[in-house]
């Protein structure tokens, strides 16, 4: 599998079946923003009261089979195969194909376009963990174990971050220049701070490892890192 991560906003994407499954899938693809028609005979009560909450514009539900389906109306950039039948997993796999949609089959992961990784998010941090479709309790365990060694305090520095990368920008246009700051400023030590949620300590420590190398790198001396 070749990892990526697609922006689903407006994206029409199919899910075929009207389970537990399905409901998981659709939750993520909501939050993503992407226009979800359910296809199924009947829906959980869960789904049903999601399609009674949204618009037409985010979620459409077709009562029927996948062989009563139009594909020749669709243009599903992402199709989820969530029926608890792997034989009609797989047709509704052939027809998505033949239609130009990628596939995830929930009963074939060897017969998947893609895989749905678990996923945690911290800010604009996102971190996922998959084991290729042969054990997604598996990859719970993983997301779990992330969620615990990953807190919110990530997210906070990473938006921290942004700021003084900007600021930085503006101080030294050199590319080369800037690149070789932040190489001496994030270190395994910074890091660790992180993890031990010391966020102003290493807030600190990288302002005072760039003051220090832009004052060497102008024959000066270290001044107040808190001007950075």
């Amino acid at each position: 599998m070749y990892p990526i991560n697609i922006c689903m906003k407006g994206c029409q994407v199919a899910i075929f079946g009207g389970g537990a499954v399905a409901l998981r899938k659709l939750g993520r693809l909501l939050e993503e923003g992407a226009k979800v028609v359910l296809v199924a005979p009947e829906l959980v009560p869960e789904l049903q009261e999601l399609m009674e909450s949204l618009p037409e514009e985010r979620l459409v539900w077709h009562q029927m089979t996948h062989r009563d389906f139009d594909w020749e109306a669709s243009d599903f950039r992402l199709v989820f195969a969530a029926t608890d039948s792997r034989e009609v997993n797989h047709e509704i796999g052939q027809m998505a194909h033949g239609h130009g949609a990628l596939v995830n089959d929930i009963t074939a992961p060897e017969e998947c376009d893609f895989q749905v990784p678990a996923r945690i998010c911290r800010g604009q941090l996102e971190l996922t963990a998959s084991t290729g479709g042969a054990s997604p309790a598996f990859a719970r365990l993983l997301r779990q174990d992330l969620e615990n060694r990953y807190h919110e305090g990530f997210g906070q520095f990473l938006d921290w971050l942004g700021e003084m990368r900007r600021e930085l920008w503006r101080r030294e246009p050199d590319t080369v220049k800037r690149q070789g700051l932040w190489r001496q400023a994030m270190t395994p030590e910074i890091f660790n701070y992180i993890l031990d949620e010391r966020l102003e300590q290493a807030k600190n420590e990288i302002r005072r490892k760039i003051g220090c190398a832009g004052a060497e790198s102008s024959d000066s001396s270290c001044g107040d890192s808190r001007k950075i």
